[in-house]
């Protein structure tokens, strides 16, 4: 069993590549016990000629290249991924992102050190500058109102083993993904360093997922209940049946049962005002 399997979800980045396996060859500590499954979901550039490429050149336990059937989302290519996976710990990397030489090493001295899930910040790079995205240390709570993780976690492949999956019902799918974790028992770990690099472009798949706001964030409530308050339940519902006065509320923000509390005052207020109150 490789101590880690990193699974790539690709389509048409193979401009990518260069940047996201270097990153990997980089690594500071050896990838003899790592292995690294590209998943192709049905690309027409070059990206299954550059993958095959690296796999002869990066020195580690297993490489393997998969042309997929087009599914179109990440998640279900993840999924194929992960199920193909047989590290004891695992992670997904885009591949349009790159690790620092010290993300892996880092990461899985801390799994060893006994967490379950492992995140850290990151550089955001735009097109015009980039900045350090420095997020806050775990809270349960945080995850009912905003996707305060990273894609690129690491976690045990127990959790996977537990029945967590990314659906695609959903634009948001790292942040189901991770309250899946959180459900399943998780314990999370905040690494606060800057340990990998995320690149805006014009094609990120998080673009689509900001233009379908309010419908991905109410399917992630209904898709864990348990977790959420009736009240954020009963807005989920409202927002995806187009009920009037359902508000999607700002971009990445689950509204809280105090926000939903506030809107139901505003409402009232204007209708005592119309009724002439």
């Amino acid at each position: 069993m490789p101590i880690l399997s990193i699974v790539v979800p690709n389509r048409n980045y193979g401009r990518f590549a260069d940047r996201v396996f270097g990153s990997l060859d980089a690594q500071s500590m050896p990838l003899d016990d790592v292995e690294i499954l590209f998943m192709d979901d049905g690309s027409d550039d070059d990206s299954i000629q550059r993958a095959n490429g690296w796999r002869r050149r990066i020195s580690c336990a297993r490489f393997e290249v998969w042309p997929l059937p087009r599914t179109g989302r990440p998640g279900p290519v993840r999924n194929r991924g992960l199920s193909l996976a047989s590290g004891r710990y695992l992670m997904s990397l885009d591949p349009d992102d790159a690790l620092r030489p010290d993300y892996l090493a880092r990461c899985l001295d801390a799994l060893e050190s006994g967490a379950d899930l492992v995140y850290t910040d990151y550089v955001e790079h735009g097109w015009d500058e980039h900045r350090a995205i420095r997020l806050p240390d775990f809270h349960p709570a945080h995850l009912r109102m905003q996707n305060t993780l990273s894609p690129t976690a690491v976690y045990r492949r127990e959790l996977w083993d537990a029945g967590v999956r990314y659906r695609d019902n959903t634009d948001y799918e790292d942040w189901d993904y991770w309250v899946q974790c959180l459900m399943a028992g998780a314990r999370f770990h905040h690494l606060p360093s800057p340990l990998y690099d995320y690149h805006l472009h014009s094609a990120n798949f998080s673009r689509q997922a900001r233009e379908h706001d309010g419908r991905a964030k109410a399917l992630i409530v209904r898709n864990n209940p348990a977790f959420f308050h009736r009240r954020v339940r009963e807005w989920a519902d409202d927002y995806l049946r187009g009920r009037p006065l359902s508000q999607a509320f700002r971009r990445g923000h689950i509204p809280s049962p105090k926000d939903l509390a506030a809107l139901l005052r505003v409402v009232e207020s204007a209708r005592a005002r119309a009724a002439g109150f």
